[in-house]
């Protein structure tokens, strides 16, 4: 059975939580229990104060402690008159206080105690007394003047000898389960609350990815938090925008290309029928025209496919030293004459070392420099020119092309890389282009690690700049 995050959050929450607060339970239960019977030993310890004074004076005596060495009568002896005066002690201070007297259960355990001392020397080897082989015995050091005598070996509590001591542990204990039940009760609320207050989010963001899925990009969540969710729900917002913008231009794609196919299919229908009519006559003039409504819808059809190639990264590349030099030095013959038939001219600055070698496809090099000549032959208006600067350095070559009016709004520069981008919608129907051969520059610019900027030109028109690294 599938559960929510909520729920799995809260579950970690609350495990989390019993498991603490058990631990932490169990661990003071454990402390104060021994703490409290460290006093109890540290009381009873206080109480074998009456022994060593008795012992001492033997020993003051004697000088030594062979007169209790295995006398158990004189050894019972000085532990029962030690027992007797703690009672009778005891006894007095309840008097004083209006207390009642010792219980005799708790003459009972003090009994058991003192019965089970014993006595040692220096080395811990018994002088007199019951020793019992399991037992865990402490010590309690003898002196006479600074100098160690011996030893009295006591068995430490294991409980409680008096009832008004485990009355005080259990008021304790049942507190402190009192105070872990209200913390465990108020985290569990804590929690409850933090994990709707984490998931919330989430279901939004959920229901809109829901949204988008079924085609609607115009959704958004609303959240104020600068957290790590602020700025996902920010980043999904951002992923909505750019799905809508994308739709938006996928749509105009679409609309723009369908309108560039048509025209020149139409066109070519409107021919052929006139001259099935006999409206035409099947002339060269008339063919020709046919002819070049063909390689522009050819060039179309070309164009989309290196873009369709380059979006896949499938677009093919066969990269090698190349002559970069005799690339530019080629451009002005080929260009010059047409160029001059419409009235403009070509001015070609080819700075680079005749030795100069380029790392590079040479086809797709040819095709940039072909592409960003007859687009500014394309709209250039006659009489105008042409400027194309090719410059060297260690690193990089900088291709520069400037053209004559007209000019690009300098709001539009960076739209002209745009498929299918025109700032008149007759304009490139007019001079026979579909918006699409900058679109290519850009794509094989970037497949050789180049940057291609737009500017405004020093001659009126467009200045296109190409750099590209030398590998």
């Amino acid at each position: 059975m599938i559960k929510s995050i909520k729920f799995k959050l809260w579950l970690t929450f609350l495990v989390t939580l019993v498991l603490s607060t058990t631990a932490m339970l169990l661990f003071t239960h454990a402390s104060v229990k021994q703490g409290f019977l460290n006093y109890v030993t540290q009381q009873a310890i206080d109480r074998l104060q009456y022994l060593e004074n008795a012992i001492n004076e033997i020993y003051i005596q004697e000088l030594s402690l062979e007169p209790l060495r295995d006398d158990k009568r004189l050894w019972r002896r000085l532990k029962y008159h030690t027992f007797r005066e703690y009672v009778e002690q005891q006894t007095r201070v309840a008097l004083s206080n209006n207390e009642p007297p010792l219980h005799p259960s708790i003459k009972a355990q003090e009994r058991a105690f003192i019965d089970r001392l014993i006595l040692t020397d220096t080395d811990k080897k018994l002088i007199v007394g019951n020793r019992f082989e399991n037992a865990d015995y402490s010590w309690q050091a003898l002196y006479y003047e600074e100098s160690l005598i011996g030893y009295i070996g006591y068995i430490k509590p294991k409980d409680f000898m008096r009832s008004v001591d485990k009355l005080f542990i259990n008021q304790q204990l049942k507190a402190f389960a009192l105070l872990s039940v209200a913390i465990f009760l108020g985290s569990f609320i804590v929690a409850l609350m933090v994990s709707r207050w984490l998931i919330q989010p989430l279901s939004e963001l959920s229901r809109g990815a829901k949204k988008i899925s079924a085609g609607d990009f115009s959704v958004r969540i609303q959240r104020k938090n600068s957290d790590e969710l602020g700025i996902l729900c920010e980043n999904f917002n951002e992923l909505a925008r750019t799905l809508s913008a994308n739709e938006i231009a996928r749509k105009q794609w679409v609309a723009d290309i369908s309108h560039e196919m048509r025209t020149p299919l139409a066109v070519l229908k409107a021919q052929i029928e006139a001259m099935q009519d006999g409206i035409r006559p099947t002339t060269r003039e008339n063919l020709d025209l046919l002819n070049n409504k063909i390689d522009s819808l050819s060039r179309l059809i070309n164009d989309l496919y290196e873009l369709s190639l380059s979006d896949l990264g499938a677009m093919t590349y066969s990269k090698g030293p190349i002559d970069i030099y005799k690339l530019i030095a080629d451009i002005e013959p080929d260009y010059a004459q047409s160029m001059a038939a419409k009235g403009l001219t070509l001015k070609v600055e080819n700075q680079l070392n005749e030795k100069q070698k380029f790392f590079g496809d040479s086809k797709r090099l040819s095709q940039l420099l072909s592409n960003i000549v007859e687009n500014s032959i394309r709209y250039t208006h006659a009489p105008g020119s042409v400027h194309l600067k090719v410059t060297g350095h260690r690193s990089q070559i900088v291709i520069a092309l400037n053209d004559s009016a007209p000019g690009v709004p300098e709001n539009k520069l960076d739209k002209i890389f745009d498929r299918l981008f025109r700032m008149e919608e007759s304009r490139n129907r007019a001079t026979g282009g579909a918006g699409l051969g900058l679109s290519i520059c850009k794509s094989i610019v970037e497949a050789h690690n180049g940057k291609i900027t737009p500017a405004l030109s020093s001659l009126g028109g467009l200045k296109i700049t190409i750099t590209l690294p030398v590998a």
